[in-house]
């Protein structure tokens, strides 16, 4: 009985001196049950889709003027009168300025004077709209053949007298002689017809010379444009080839890019091309209207150009651009919320879903907007990830609520 007593005692005393855990109503458990499970976080969670959105290629360029041209005289001579300044506007054909043209007049009346001495040369009348004369109608060639026909009949009639033996021998090899010499005498005339009608040729292409530099002593504008510097002042001495003034057009204007090596096959005439300029309050629209058919081999770069409007020449030449270059647009792409992402040390991932649990995965990102960031590997279509997952722990328990 004793021995029973005192098992009942230590039995007592063992359970006693358990110890005890605090359950969650404040109940005491013991030591060795097992805790209830941890409630499973609450998050909001977004699909994974297929997105239609434009591939583009972002660039930066500048614009250029359509056309430029250094206009220089022709012509020595010095400057009479500059008819524009700095920055006027001018449409083709509109006077520069102009070389003072009294010497080229002079000249002009030099070769015309020239010219009708070689045509009175020629026999021409002063107002006769040709040049080309019959060298048988002229005066020169007209004297020769008379002596040449008087010539031939006095040797037949003195062939005739010495024939019946009238004429002595001595007549008739005079005959001869002045035959030949009446012959020579027509080829030297038609020979010198000639040379005159050269002359006269040679002195029309003077006056048109003379005439061309009288033209030339005037700069006229070769397109409408505008005028971007004036290098010459009135007065001044200038010789032919000198400078006078700049000239660019600046409607269209050029939008000169800049693509790497690597993004050359992307690109196509016609492509369309959002161009952002510092100033204006919208993107602008272009298109891409040329391409250069080779690789910069220094900056292993491909140039091509867009054509941006400029009728009211509210745009600059030399302005800086960024562009976007509409490569596909219709392409589609995998794309999430920007929330979801979670970066650190330059990589990037995301929370999903997975059977009731966060299961971390490590993404490569492409594009950015303010809605949406574009997934290029590490997620699937239909991928469910979570929302603003901040602190939260692979594999962690969670539940997705509206």
């Amino acid at each position: 009985m004793k021995s029973s007593l005192l098992g009942s005692l230590a039995v007592a005393f063992t359970v006693a001196c358990a110890p005890t855990d605090a359950g969650a109503d404040g109940s005491a458990v013991k030591a060795g049950a097992s805790a209830p499970a941890s409630a499973p976080r609450q998050v909001k969670a977004a699909r994974v889709e297929e997105v239609a959105w434009e591939r583009t290629l972002r660039v930066t360029g500048e614009l250029a003027e359509f056309e430029s041209a250094t206009l220089s005289t022709k012509v020595p001579g010095r400057v009479g009168a500059i008819a524009v300044d700095f920055g006027a506007r001018v449409a083709k054909g509109a006077a520069i300025a102009e070389i003072d043209p009294r010497d080229y007049e002079l000249r002009v009346a030099q070769a015309e004077a020239a010219l009708a001495a070689a045509r009175a040369l020629l026999g021409l009348p002063a107002d006769a709209e040709t040049d080309v004369v019959d060298p048988a109608k002229t005066a020169l060639v007209g004297k020769a053949q008379a002596e040449l026909d008087d010539a031939r009949r006095e040797n037949r009639r003195l062939i005739e007298l010495q024939q019946n033996g009238v004429s002595a021998q001595a007549d008739l090899d005079k005959s001869r002689a002045r035959l030949a010499q009446a012959e020579s005498a027509l080829q030297d005339a038609r020979e010198s017809v000639q040379n005159r009608s050269a002359l006269v040729v040679q002195r029309r292409v003077e006056l048109s010379i003379a005439k061309q530099q009288l033209a030339d002593a005037r700069i006229l504008a070769p397109f409408d444009g505008v005028v971007a510097s004036r290098q010459v002042g009135t007065g001044d001495f200038l010789a032919a080839g000198a400078a006078v003034a700049r000239l660019v057009d600046d409607d269209p204007l050029r939008l000169r890019l800049e693509l790497r090596e690597a993004d050359g096959s992307a690109v196509r005439l016609d492509q369309r091309v959002r161009v952002t300029l510092d100033g204006e309050s919208a993107p602008l629209d272009a298109r891409l209207v040329r391409l250069s058919p080779t690789i910069d081999s220094r900056t292993r770069t491909l140039t091509v150009e867009a054509e941006l409007p400029n009728p009211n020449g509210h745009l600059r030449a030399g302005a800086f651009a960024r562009a976007e270059i509409v490569v596909e647009p219709d392409a589609r792409v995998l794309a999430v919320a920007p929330e979801t992402l979670v970066s650190f040390a330059g990589l990037d991932k995301v929370f999903a879903v997975v059977d009731g649990r966060a299961q971390e995965k490590r993404v490569v990102v492409g594009r950015r907007d303010a809605t949406r960031v574009e997934i290029l590997s590490g997620l699937a279509a239909g991928d469910v990830v979570v929302l603003a997952p901040g602190g939260m722990q692979n594999g962690a328990a969670v539940e997705i609520v509206k």
